[in-house]
């Protein structure tokens, strides 16, 4: 893990928004399993209320309220220019996302601990959707939905003989790409494109590293079977 990144699609400016370098401070403000939870919310919901948010995940206001505020205080959120007058307060995720160097975190002891409650979560949940996705596909009674969706899905694997400088030039023009590419969809919601749904795209960049099996994480035994065929195309 050298770098997790995750991107926000609210407003369409005119270019892509910065993405948030997060430091030890903000890393320890996602620590909290409700925060991230919120931050969940908001990234694959769009801007809701503390309220809403406590409604939909079994929370109090007052609670969903506080860690609202805690996400703002370190700028993983911001109110919603487009929601404002309300007795509430809209939130939604900053424009541009944000980014952080997992290994420098890792590699300190100072923020070990937290950087692997983060991570490990994020990659968890990150896996535990395309798993869920994959269950809906390959399930032989599929609904109308998934029966849309199924060819225009993909996932797929391409392999390079790369520097290690090669590799950083090839991931940052990557992730440039895909933020720019990115800001003509942003601001759309349900009620303006009630023909879209939230798209998820998951990249890695890593070398195959000699032994690399031998470090798998603990209780991983790997697949009891042979995978079956990609659920998309590509």
């Amino acid at each position: 893990m050298t770098e997790s990144d995750r991107d926000a699609s609210p407003q369409a400016p005119s270019g892509p928004p910065p993405s948030m370098q997060i430091d030890a401070q903000a890393l320890r403000g996602l620590a909290h399993p409700l925060r991230a939870r919120l931050l969940d919310e908001l990234t694959f919901h769009g801007p809701a209320t503390a309220t809403i948010l406590g409604r939909r995940l079994g929370e109090s206001s007052g609670s969903t309220s506080y860690h609202l505020r805690q996400l703002s205080r370190y700028e993983f959120i911001e109110a919603d220019p487009g929601q404002s007058g309300g007795r509430e307060r809209w939130w939604r995720i900053r424009p541009g996302g944000w980014s952080m160097r997992g290994h420098e975190f890792l590699g300190d002891p100072e923020t070990r601990t937290v950087a692997e409650t983060v991570l490990g979560r994020y990659y968890q949940q990150r896996e535990a959707r395309f798993r869920d996705w994959s269950a809906m596909v390959w399930d032989p009674v599929q609904t109308a939905d998934v029966r849309r969706w199924k060819d225009a899905a993909f996932d797929s694997i391409t392999t390079m003989r790369m520097t290690p400088q090669e590799s950083r030039e090839f991931g940052g023009a990557l992730t440039d790409f895909l933020r720019t590419f990115a800001t003509r969809y942003q601001g759309r919601t349900p009620e303006s494109h009630p023909d879209t749904e939230n798209v998820e795209l998951q990249t890695n960049l890593f070398p195959n590293l000699p032994g690399a099996g031998e470090h798998a994480p603990p209780g991983d035994t790997g697949p009891e079977e042979p995978a079956p065929d990609s659920p998309g195309g590509g």
